[in-house]
């Protein structure tokens, strides 16, 4: 029964360190933090999200042939 104690005890630690990294640094756990955004924002470049989400069309550039 000590080894279903020194399990029990391991898991709960784990879940605490676990829960400690991914507050304070959730980028390394998967998690979008606030550095994540700026990064995502900045790469997106000038895409109107609005108009992507509502199904409209973006401005594409004119074909230079037609």
């Amino acid at each position: 029964m000590e080894i279903g104690w020194a399990l029990g005890i391991l898991f709960v630690f784990v879940t605490i360190v676990f829960i400690a990294i991914a507050f304070f640094l959730p980028e390394w756990v998967g998690i979008t933090g606030n550095k994540a955004r700026e990064i995502m924002e900045e790469q997106r470049g000038t895409v109107d999200i609005d108009a992507a989400e509502a199904g409209q069309e973006q401005d594409k550039p004119k074909d230079p042939v037609g």
